[in-house]
């Protein structure tokens, strides 16, 4: 026994010394085996080996959906932990960290002031989070359409601060802030014709809070502002406003309209939009109807028919009453005027210094003193509401001789003068003048000169009686004058 114990002692002690004499090489040079394979030992770690950076809980409002109740709470956690968010909320709901360590919840909340609470389900933390929930109402708009201007003017209301974003027929076309005090205002330019879906999204605390969308036709109809026909140059004007590089052409009842060429008229409209064009009147038309017609590249897109009144045509006559008077008559529009001027288009006046002038019912008819005219002509004027509405220049018949006490011109008594009116035409026939300025030139273009031509055709029939009367005289004369030769 004790043989062995002094064998075994020393044996322990050579193992204890040869352990402590190889730690050294094992443990204390690391930098010879990392010499030896240190590329082995650094490709052979994974990142997936190292440990997870600590992961704090925090927890915050995403975003507020008002119209629905809904607030959207997000944070962090250590990945798998489970959250719990309750607090003032209509049903409290669980939800854990993903691989990221990120966590969602979504919570129903009544309108009011609120707080919500998140508690991580392992530390035992909370957060707590102030939510608003406001009773909303969705945003509201109206429109202007300008088919013409080719623009949908948008203007309504939202809640202050939300941004908008409005787009038509689901592309994105213009964005904007509803102002403080509620309100908000876009314009879409550049639209082509046809239908439109707007749609305009409010967009605050995070999300979509609300929208208004709706329907708009864009049409290239042209318009007509003013539609005047002007008997004094026989044209009508039409005026107004077409699509900016539209054309415009005109047709009625008989076709394209055409001008003194010949050719249809035709009118290009301008990047102001603005449009005019004079059109020859029909002379057989009282009521007329005009449709203008607006073309893009050669298509039709939109029409519109203007209606106008045509005033009815000045018709007139003179003639020589008994008492040496000229009595003036005629047709002309209901309701206008007509106004005798001398040839510079002065009024002509009555001795008590009136104008000679008369409202036109169902015909005209002035009776004038000879001697309150001029020698040759006058120019009956038609004026309907203040327009000139064409004129016509009457010759007047030559002045008679004076008559003497108690003897007119064709032997009966003299009325006297003064200016009388009446309502039936007996002569309406004469020419028109076409425009003011031609007044002087018209003569040759009358109807009825007022002349006597009784005299003369009487003297014409003695001619030719005594001219027949001397045909048998001259073939006696031939008889006898024969057997001489």
């Amino acid at each position: 026994m004790r043989t062995t114990s002094h064998v075994l002692v020393p044996v322990l002690a050579a193992l204890a010394v040869g352990a402590m004499t190889a730690a050294p090489v094992l443990v204390a040079d690391p930098a010879l085996a990392a010499g030896v394979d240190r590329h082995a030992t650094e490709t052979s770690r994974s990142p997936a080996s190292d440990p997870p950076a600590p992961v704090d809980f925090t927890a915050g409002v995403r975003s507020i959906a008002h119209g629905t109740g809904v607030v959207t709470v997000t944070g962090t956690v250590p990945t798998g932990e489970s959250v719990q968010v309750a607090g003032d909320v209509v049903e409290p709901v669980w939800t854990e960290g993903d691989a990221d360590g990120r966590w969602t919840a979504r919570v129903r909340v009544h309108p009011g002031d609120h707080v919500i609470r998140a508690t991580s389900q392992v530390s035992g933390q909370s957060i707590d989070i102030p939510v608003r929930m406001l009773v909303l109402l969705p945003p509201d708009m109206t429109a202007t359409v300008d088919g013409i201007g080719r623009t949908i003017t948008l203007d309504g209301s939202g809640h202050p601060g939300a941004h908008l974003v409005v787009r038509d027929r689901g592309t994105e076309r213009a964005e904007t802030d509803v102002a403080d005090d509620g309100t908000w205002h876009v314009v879409l330019r550049g639209l082509a014709f046809g239908r439109h879906h707007v749609e305009v999204g409010q967009y605050f605390d995070g999300t979509l809070n609300g929208g208004v969308d709706d329907v708009y036709e864009l049409s290239g109809t042209p318009t007509v502002e003013h539609a005047t026909a002007s008997r004094q140059t026989e044209h009508l004007v039409l005026d107004g406003r077409a699509p900016a590089g539209s054309t415009l052409t005109f047709a009625d009842r008989r076709g394209p309209v055409t001008g003194a060429d010949g050719e249809p008229v035709v009118v290009h409209v301008g990047v102001d939009t603005s449009w005019r064009a004079e059109l020859p009147i029909p002379d057989d038309v009282r009521l007329h109807v005009v449709s203008v017609i607006a073309s893009d590249g050669g298509d039709e897109i939109g029409r519109t028919d203007a209606h106008v009144t045509i005033p009815s045509v000045l018709t007139g006559a003179v003639e020589r009453l008994d008492d040496g008077r000229l009595r003036f008559s005629g047709t002309g529009e209901v309701g206008g005027t007509v106004t005798l001027e001398d040839e510079a288009g002065k009024t002509l006046t009555a001795a008590d210094g009136e104008p000679l002038r008369t409202t036109i019912g169902r015909s005209w008819e002035l009776v004038v003193p000879r001697d309150a005219l001029p020698a040759a002509a006058v120019v009956a004027q038609q004026r309907v509401q203040d327009v000139e509405q064409g004129a016509l220049r009457l010759v007047l018949p030559g002045a008679p001789g004076r008559p003497g006490p108690g003897a007119g011109s064709d032997g009966g008594t003299p009325t006297g003068g003064g200016v009388t009116s009446g309502e039936e035409a007996r002569h309406p026939a004469a020419a028109r003048l076409r425009t003011s300025g031609a007044r002087a030139a018209a003569a040759g273009r009358l109807a009825y000169t007022g002349a006597d031509v009784v005299h003369p055709a009487v003297a014409s029939l003695v001619l030719l009686v005594l001219g027949g009367s001397t045909l048998p005289l001259a073939r006696v004369v031939r008889r006898r004058a024969t057997p001489r030769r």
